[in-house]
C-alpha cells in the first residue's frame, strides 16, 4: 500500500486548485550564455506546444501546456522564458487595491508578446491583481540570465549564475537544504558534484536528475531545455533521456500559428509515445491506472484515504471536457465507483458524463445518488433541474 499511496500523494501535490503545473526548473549563466531547463510533472501525457507568430508590434511566442490551452510555460523570440509552479503552501495576496483586474492567462500572454527583460515584467505585474496566485509561483528568466520570482505579494529579481526552482517558496524556507522534496534534492546533489556548463547537454543531464520516474503517476511527462541566445529548444519525452528532438524557434514561428502534440514529435516506438497511446485508449481508458495498481487490493476506506478519486477526476474530465468523448469518461467514472461506491464526487462526474451524452435518465440517477451521499452538492441539484427542463421542452416540441 505504501507504494501506491506514494504515487497518489504526488498527484494530489500537483492537482490541487491550480492549473499552473511544473515541478523543477534550473538556469545557468556562464560566459555570457544562459541555458534554462524545465520538467513538467503531471498525470496526463496530453501536452502540446503552440506557436503564435510575431507582428510589427508583438513578439512571436512558443507556449506549452495541456489540451485546455492554458499556458504552463513559454519562450518568446527575445529569449524571455517563463514557467509556473504549484505550491502546497497558501500564501495570501493582499496587495490588490487599485490593481488591474486581468485574468492571469491574459497577463502572461501580454508579457510574452511584448517584453524582453525581467525588469519590464516586474513593473507590469506590479500593476496586476495577482490574487489568483495564492498557491502558485511564477518564474521568468531573460537572455541575460537575470530571473524574476513571483511569490504572493512579493516579486523578487536575482542574477546568480545558477538557480534552482521547484514546488516551494524561497521566502518560506530557511535554506534549500531544508526543502523536503526528494527529486529536487537529487537534482541539487548532481549540480553540486559537477562543473556547471551553459550547454544543452549539461542542462539535459541536470533535468534528468530532477525528473520523476516513469512508474509514478505524477511522472515527468516532458522536459524542455532552452538556449536563450540561439533560441533552440531541446525536448525529452516522458523522462526518457535516450532520445530528444530540437526545435528552432525562429524557423517554427515562420510557419505561422500552429499546434503540435508533444508525443507526436517522437517515434511511435518510443517509451513516451507508447505511454501516450496507452493513456488515450478510448476503449480502455483506465488501463494504465489498473496496470499501476496491479494485484494490490484496497478497501474503499483506503482508496479514499489515498485520495484516489482525485486521480480519476482529472482523467475522466480530460476525456469529457478536452477530448469531447463522454463514452470514455463514463468508463473512467464507472471504474471509480466500482472501487469507491460511496464517493459522491464520482457519482456527480458520472452524472455529468451522461448529461453530455444526453442520457437524461441515467444522468438523473447518478446525480440523485450523489445528492444522497452529499445533500449539499449544488451542482447535482442544478443539473437535475436542468434535465427536467430539457425533457419538458422536448415533450413540447414533440
Amino acid at each position: 500500500m505504501k507504494h501506491l499511496a506514494l504515487l497518489i500523494s504526488l498527484v494530489i501535490l500537483t492537482s490541487t486548485t491550480s492549473n499552473i503545473l511544473a515541478c523543477s526548473m534550473y538556469k545557468i549563466t556562464k560566459d555570457g550564455k544562459t541555458i534554462v531547463g524545465n520538467n513538467e510533472d503531471w498525470l496526463s501525457p496530453n501536452n502540446q506546444f503552440w506557436f503564435e507568430s510575431g507582428t510589427k508590434t508583438q513578439l512571436g511566442v512558443m507556449y506549452m501546456g495541456q489540451l485546455d490551452n492554458f499556458a504552463q510555460g513559454a519562450i518568446n523570440e527575445a529569449g524571455l522564458v517563463f514557467d509556473g509552479f504549484f505550491e502546497p503552501i497558501y500564501l495570501p495576496v493582499n496587495n490588490t487595491a487599485g490593481k488591474l483586474e486581468i485574468p492571469i492567462a491574459e497577463a502572461l500572454r501580454n508579457v510574452m508578446q511584448s517584453m524582453t527583460q525581467v525588469e519590464e515584467v516586474k513593473a507590469y505585474l506590479e500593476t496586476i491583481n495577482l490574487s489568483t496566485l495564492t498557491q502558485s509561483m511564477l518564474v521568468f528568466v531573460d537572455r541575460s540570465g537575470t530571473y524574476l520570482m513571483v511569490e504572493g505579494d512579493e516579486i523578487f529579481i536575482g542574477d546568480e549564475s545558477e538557480k534552482t526552482f521547484s514546488n516551494f517558496y524561497y521566502s518560506q524556507i530557511e535554506d534549500v537544504d531544508s526543502v523536503n522534496i526528494d527529486y529536487y534534492q537529487n537534482g541539487r546533489k548532481f549540480i553540486n558534484s559537477s562543473n556547471g556548463q551553459a550547454t544543452l547537454n549539461y542542462c539535459g543531464d541536470v533535468m534528468n536528475k530532477f525528473a520523476q520516474a516513469k512508474n509514478k503517476l505524477a511522472a515527468t511527462q516532458y522536459t524542455t531545455i532552452y538556449d536563450l541566445e540561439q533560441l533552440i529548444i531541446r525536448v525529452y519525452l516522458f523522462n526518457d533521456h535516450s532520445d530528444f528532438i530540437e526545435i528552432d524557434l525562429k524557423k517554427e514561428l515562420k510557419e505561422g500559428n500552429h499546434k503540435i502534440m508533444i508525443p507526436e514529435l517522437f517515434p511511435k516506438g518510443s517509451i513516451g509515445y507508447r505511454h501516450f497511446e496507452k493513456y488515450n485508449n478510448e476503449n480502455h481508458p483506465t488501463f494504465f491506472i489498473e496496470e499501476l495498481i496491479g494485484n494490490e487490493k484496497f478497501s474503499e476506506e483506503e482508496f479514499n484515504a489515498m485520495g484516489f478519486s482525485e486521480i480519476l477526476k482529472p482523467i475522466g474530465n480530460d476525456w469529457l471536457i478536452n477530448k469531447k468523448n463522454a463514452d470514455a469518461a463514463i468508463k473512467v467514472f464507472q471504474y471509480g465507483i466500482t472501487l469507491m461506491p460511496n464517493n459522491s464526487n464520482l457519482y456527480d462526474r458520472l452524472g455529468e458524463a451522461y448529461f453530455k451524452n444526453k442520457n437524461w435518465n441515467k444522468s438523473i440517477i447518478h446525480f440523485a445518488k450523489s445528492l444522497v451521499l452529499n445533500p449539499e452538492n449544488t451542482n447535482a441539484i442544478l443539473r437535475i433541474s436542468k434535465i427536467y427542463q430539457l425533457k419538458m421542452e422536448s415533450e413540447v416540441m414533440d
